[in-house]
């Protein structure tokens, strides 16, 4: 590319990045601090705890509006700690996954964070590279640029030295520096960034449903104040006293924690799972893991250990030496070799006499022709002492459509690749031709007529547990669809040893069916090779229309349009590229499926715990609902005040985030077929369990209430109470079971679940016996019989649950 510039220096970059500001392509929201208190005051229980405060102030109840206020603070804390929490949990998990950007300063290349670069600055492009700038190319090198992100065009553009480049782009092919113009929202890419930005995005199934049944529950609750109020007028209650009813029964029916507790165990889980070396992107992806019904994953790296060996080289040329095909394997290869395949081409020519320094000494690379998709070759044009060399290596198929071969010799080439694919050894083709008069330099000219010099034989070990994790995917109803680029009766071996049945399909087989047919020959097979980028998209988004929910894994950039195109784009192993990783939802740190396959498990299991958590807040719910309402209706002296909804509605929070989320699921959770992502949130049967425990609860709250009433209001709520407070912790008890029997429940381990326990029992007294607190919340000390009456309602509500 020419002699390399030497760009800015260090004191100008930093210069103009206090100038231009960060490279950053959305600027960040100001001051999120207060962001996330204007949000937490939206909040439906701080609205109307707001409301309540200030009905009592006006009513000339200062202890009881103070009281109020303060209860604001910790539910207002609650919401700012876990949005805090949860920004800086992600902020941390995307710095993780950040990527590099190469810039030439001080006149060396170095390696900088995308958003320090500045306009000025010198970009070094190379294969698989993301442009993070908008400029001007200065020096190409058969680069190549897929800027489909940008104008649509699926094909790469060619770019040449004076041609603009833009952020959003891939490099997929060649090398080249550019000069950088234009940073952060000031680009192409950023003025589209900034419109995404200012749209809402799209709410997935669970999140709709419960948003969907949160409104209902909202709609229906103020229909129920409405009535409690009306009852109330017409009783002659006075309208403070009914509009405080109405106002306790909307603060107990608004059932804002199923919100809070979601997005608390999806934050919490991306947070599990990071510590196994799984970092999340996209927080949705983690409620998508337990609906996962089908995997698409690569061959290598991930079935296999990607650890290529050549183990064998078989020259097919008529009187050609093997170190002669040694030779040729090596110019086909990069001088400096970062690919694995590359380098073990290179160690395996150096263990057999091939000299690599010398051979490169003695010749100059002229014309580099970068790998080829469609073809799967590459070729290099060398000038030496001894005239002009083209060393080609692809593909079988690929390089034998550029040679000069007879029938007999296509059959006989055709065979012995045959022969080492069955074998699960992946074959690369090696041609060549020599020129006394120079190449033009013009591929489709450089590669005519070449020479058949042999094959190059690597064996990639199968990695251990890859079986495993097959049986195991099997197990649980999700179906493993391996889409490779290699031959298919190397794509075949490597199935039959991993367990997967069925015949291959190749890339050419698909693309000469029928749509229709096309499309169900892809949701029966179940291995396909020779497979070009475009058919990987193409697979995900049939099995997609086709209702599954597709997790595709894959490293490179042409795995890019198939991981955004599935539910759950997986981008495996530390040395995926910027591109696989951009455009994955999960980044597993292990080329390894069964790290895939454990993380599909931790979804299961978090979906589990989410069931748990708004069963558990279903139940509970019933009787604060009931009681907000029943008691009004009988002309009864309200149960629950505002301040003890306020309480309540805290000891709920603890309850379903601390101990439900991580709760260990059974042995066979993956046993089960995947959940369907369209099913109700919670199975009816479990919803109506869990609602008759919250009935009973309700009918021992009010009958010990109505029956205590004689010995004073405080009194009787006091023993309702404790009922209540009791009945939390049978309803936690029995909600891990889901729909277990109770024999198969493990016996609590976690301190955390006695912690909570332990701090729930420990208030009863404290909000009873403390006379300043007793007064304030208006409740009496709890006679011991009425504990004892509390104690057995609460077990009574849940136990006949608890059979099998």
């Amino acid at each position: 590319m020419g002699a390399v510039p030497s760009g800015l220096t260090s004191i100008e970059a930093a210069a103009r990045l206090l100038a231009h500001g960060p490279n950053r392509l959305v600027a960040p929201p100001r001051r999120p601090g207060l962001r996330m208190i204007l949000g937490a005051l939206s909040d439906p229980m701080a609205v109307m705890l707001a409301a309540t405060a200030a009905l009592y102030l006006v009513l000339g109840e200062l202890r009881d509006g103070i009281v109020l206020l303060v209860a604001l603070v910790p539910v207002l804390g609650v919401d700012v700690l876990l949005e805090a929490r949860s920004r800086k949990a992600l902020a941390e998990l995307a710095a993780a996954v950040a990527p590099h950007a190469r810039a030439i300063r001080d006149g060396h290349e170095i390696s900088v964070l995308p958003e320090t670069l500045v306009p000025g600055d010198l970009l070094v492009l190379g294969e698989g590279d993301v442009v993070h700038a908008d400029g001007t190319m200065r020096q190409t090198n058969h680069l190549a640029i897929d800027e489909s992100q940008l104008t649509g065009e699926a094909e790469p553009k060619h770019a040449e030295a004076g041609d603009a480049f833009y952020a959003g782009s891939i490099v997929v092919a060649g090398q080249g520096i550019g000069e950088i113009k234009t940073t952060g929202a000031a680009t192409q890419f950023g003025n589209i960034a900034a419109l995404v930005a200012r749209t809402e995005g799209g709410e997935t199934p669970l999140s709709r449903k419960i948003g969907h049944l949160v409104g209902r529950l909202g709609i229906a609750a103020g229909v129920l104040a409405v009535l409690v109020f009306s009852t109330g007028l017409v009783r002659g209650a006075g309208w403070q006293s009914s509009l405080l009813s109405a106002v306790s029964l909307a603060m107990a029916a608004i059932p804002e924690e199923f919100p809070l507790v979601f997005t608390l165990f999806l934050s919490l889980g991306a947070w599990r799972l990071a510590r196994r070396g799984v970092l999340v992107r996209r927080l949705v992806s983690v409620e998508t893991l337990g609906s996962t019904t089908v995997i698409c994953t690569d061959k290598t790296g991930t079935l296999t250990l990607g650890q290529l060996h050549l183990e064998e080289h078989r020259p097919l040329a008529p009187g050609l030496s093997e170190l002669e095909l040694l030779e040729a394997a090596a110019l086909a290869c990069e001088r400096r070799a970062d690919d694995p395949l590359e380098r073990a081409i290179l160690a395996h020519c150096a263990d057999h006499g091939v000299a690599i320094a010398a051979l490169h000494a003695d010749r100059e690379l002229v014309f580099d022709h970068p790998f080829e998709p469609r073809g799967k070759h590459m070729a290099h044009v060398w000038r030496g002492p001894d005239g002009w060399r083209v060393a080609v290596k692809g593909a079988p198929e690929g390089v034998l459509e550029h040679c000069q071969i007879t029938a007999a010799e296509r059959e006989a080439a055709i065979a012995a690749v045959e022969e080492l694919a069955a074998a699960g050894v992946r074959v690369l083709a090696v041609a060549g031709r020599s020129s006394v008069a120079p190449f033009s330099g013009v591929r489709e000219e450089d590669e005519l007529d070449l020479r058949l010099l042999g094959l190059l034989g690597f064996r990639d070990p199968l990695r251990p547990g890859a079986a495993d994790a097959i049986a195991a995917c099997r197990r649980a109803g999700i179906r493993v669809k391996i889409l490779t680029g290699d031959h298919p009766l190397t794509a075949n071996a490597i199935a039959a040893a991993v367990g997967i049945p069925g015949d291959v399909v190749t890339g050419d087989d698909l693309a000469a069916l029928g749509t229709e047919e096309r499309s169900r020959r892809i949701q029966s097979a179940a291995v396909f090779a020779r497979m070009r980028p475009e058919q990987k998209h193409e697979i995900v988004d049939v099995l997609t229309r086709a209702g599954e929910v597709v997790a595709m894994t894959g490293d490179g950039i042409n795995d890019a349009p198939a991981l955004r195109r599935a539910a759950i784009g997986v981008s495996m192993g530390a040395h995926a590229t910027q591109v696989a990783r951009s455009a994955a939802d999960l980044v597993l740190l292990h080329d390894d499926l069964g790290a895939l396959v454990a993380t599909i498990a931790e979804g299961r299991a978090l979906d589990d715990n989410i069931r748990r958590a708004f069963l558990f807040l279903l139940g509970f719910h019933v009787p604060i609902i009931a009681l907000a309402v029943v008691v009004p209706l009988l002309g009864l002296p309200l149960l629950l005040l505002p301040v003890h909804l306020v309480w309540l509605e805290l000891v709920v929070h603890p309850l379903a985030a601390l101990v439900f989320e991580g709760e260990p699921s059974p042995r066979d959770v993956m046993s089960a077929p995947p959940r369907d992502p369209e099913a109700p949130i919670l199975p009816r049967r479990l919803a109506l369990r869990s609602g008759v425990a919250g009935l009973l609860l309700t009918l021992g709250a009010l009958g010990l209430y109505i029956v205590r009433l004689g010995q004073g209001v405080d009194v009787a709520r006091s023993g309702a109470l404790a009922v209540l407070i009791l009945g939390s912790l049978t309803l936690t008890w029995a909600e891990r079971a889901l729909d277990q029997p109770w024999r198969r429940v493990a016996w609590p381990r976690r301190p955390r679940f006695w912690i909570v326990t332990g701090l729930i029992l420990a208030s009863l007294p404290g909000l009873t016996l403390i006379p300043q607190v007793a007064r304030t919340l208006q409740l009496a000390a709890i006679a011991p019989l009425d504990l004892l009456i509390a104690v057995v309602l609460a077990i009574a509500s849940v136990v006949w649950r608890w059979r099998g």
